[in-house]
């Protein structure tokens, strides 16, 4: 019993220093990719600078428990794939520890982990979603910077044709010394405004410069008959941004979504968020029969195995949440049918080393032979 406590700490410790490994791997890739995609939108001037670094820790927050289920996988299938390169599972074979205890061994810190990516799923992350479309609810209200309006320098608009510029811009979204140059048909339009102010329509996504008490030029170039008018006010239309569907449904708790079964989006939202934690016991399961290799065969095809079964898992993840959101697959069987999938495909890796397959090779041969 000393022994197996033995092994089980050994196999424990293994797994734990390679998960830990893969997850902050993971975590910095993804956050460098947040933030190359933050800057970028800095640089467009669609978000203030000062809030890209709350903006990724709660993106990474939503992201973190989608890396949980493969980062175990893959350090499950690293220790494992290492030990029979090793011999160490023969020893073990040797010492009377069979595929029972590998499983109970890995399966020890597997249900803990689920537990974990079960809180993140159900708890932490719809929290980090929602903080997301509020900040950036909040800089879509700020419609100057959304529509990459700066204040002292020109700025160009369909593809050159527009140009506008304003001396200042203030918080209210009003601006000072505006100056808009609009080209329409080989025809040009001068307008000049002491004052005017910004609005920014989230219905159509339309951005308007209003401009107040001003004058108006127009005419063709190089020739002399310019009509000059004074307005009031106008308004033109300076961009126009297509209206992008979110799915909302990320930031509402779950209890929120328990309380509406029968809107298909939000059951496909409920869903989606207990299949992490379900996903990291079906992929540890899977990756003990595909970890099974001779002791001097090369770890990278059983790699390259593995990271096609991770493959086919994610398309039938994707297929499963389309299917059910488009009707397809009837409420109550629902996503859960992907994951019995990957069981069965881990169920046929690991046929061939059954003792029935053993015995029915070993019959087969034996009758290969006296024929």
């Amino acid at each position: 019993m000393a022994v197996i406590r033995v092994i089980d700490r050994y196999l424990l410790g293994e797994a734990v220093r390679a998960f830990a490994a893969i997850v902050v791997t993971f975590l910095l890739v993804m956050v460098t990719l947040l933030f190359l995609r933050m800057f970028e939108t800095v640089a467009l001037g669609q978000l203030n600078p000062d809030l890209v670094l709350r903006l990724v820790g709660f993106q990474a927050l939503r992201y973190l428990p989608r890396l949980l289920p493969p980062a175990f996988f893959f350090a499950v299938l690293f220790v494992l794939i290492r030990m029979h390169r090793d011999s160490e599972m023969i020893a073990f074979a040797a010492g009377g520890i069979g595929p029972r205890r590998i499983y109970r061994a890995v399966l020890f810190p597997t249900l803990p982990l689920a537990l974990l990516a079960a809180w993140f799923s159900l708890e932490v992350t719809p929290g980090a979603a929602a903080s997301s479309y509020q900040i950036l609810a909040e800089q879509k209200q700020k419609g100057a910077e959304l529509a990459g309006l700066r204040a002292g320098r020109f700025n160009e608009y369909s593809k050159g044709d527009l140009v506008v510029y304003a001396e200042s811009i203030e918080d209210d979204r009003s601006m000072k010394n505006l100056f808009i140059q609009h080209r329409q048909h080989d025809r040009l339009e001068l307008a000049t405004a002491a004052s005017g102010h910004y609005r920014f329509d989230g219905e159509t996504g339309d951005h308007y410069v209003t401009l107040l008490d001003g004058y108006r030029y127009q005419g063709m170039p190089g020739q002399a008959d310019y009509a000059i008018a004074r307005f009031d006010r106008y308004t033109l239309r300076v961009a126009r941004e297509e209206p992008r569907t979110v799915r909302k449904s990320a930031g509402l708790t779950t209890a929120e979504l328990l309380r509406s079964p029968g809107d298909r989006s939000l059951r496909v939202e409920l869903e989606d968020r207990f299949s992490y934690p379900l996903s990291v016991i079906t992929l540890a399961l899977i990756a003990i029969p595909l970890s099974r290799s001779l002791p001097r065969q090369g770890m990278y095809g059983r790699l390259i195995a593995a990271f096609l079964v991770y493959v086919t898992f994610l398309n039938l993840h994707s297929l499963a949440q389309n299917w059910l959101e488009t009707g397809v697959t009837p409420p109550w069987l629902g996503m859960w049918w992907f994951q019995g999938v990957m069981l069965l495909i881990g169920a046929l890796v690991l046929l061939p080393d059954t003792h029935a397959a053993q015995r029915f090779k070993r019959g087969l041969h034996g009758r290969l032979a006296r024929g």
